[in-house]
């Protein structure tokens, strides 16, 4: 890589790469109103290489919290994509060991943006129905896994994503 280089600042193929580098033992994990987009959130949700020809799914984790839950209510998560490449997205609330997800993208994307960096990604918007029951008062953990692990440019570039609450009632 040019990180260093003025006049080949923009010759970064293979950013990618990275992830492993950066989170060697552990996927990331963004808790909010605490990380900073900036610095803590990794621009594509991609594979872990463990060997030359070995690929690990990766799981990341959103923590946020909630003062209280309305019962009996439904939120809804929005996960906009800027970009897939051969991968699927689970999403799980607060216990990653769900065998089921709650919502799967299942398999999606063959824009190859990952390797363009985003230069071409095909847009998609998945409305997600959370219940009441899926959510708690206090500290809440979206997990997001990108399963599909056969190679280095399966993955996810995450445009938004966004919990929202149901409507108050006056």
């Amino acid at each position: 890589l040019y990180a260093n280089s003025d006049i080949n600042k923009f010759r970064q193929y293979g950013l990618w790469e990275r992830y492993a580098e950066l989170y060697p033992d552990n996927d990331l994990i963004y808790t909010v109103g605490v990380s900073d987009y900036h610095r803590d959130w990794f621009f594509a949700h991609v594979t872990r290489r463990v060997s030359e020809t070995i690929f690990k799914a990766t799981t990341w984790q959103i923590i946020f919290p909630l003062e209280d839950v309305i019962p009996s209510a439904n939120y809804t998560m929005r996960m906009a994509l800027a970009s897939a490449s051969r991968a699927e997205v689970q999403v799980r609330f607060n216990n990653p060991n769900l065998n089921n997800p709650h919502f799967r993208t299942m398999a999606i994307g063959t824009d190859n943006a990952i390797a363009r960096h985003g230069i071409h990604g095909l847009y998609r918007l998945y409305n997600i129905d959370v219940p009441s029951e899926w959510l708690r008062a206090g500290s809440n953990t979206i997990y997001l896994r990108q399963s599909k692990h056969d190679s280095p440019f399966q993955g996810v570039m995450y445009d938004y994503i966004r919990l929202e609450g149901p409507p108050q009632r006056l």
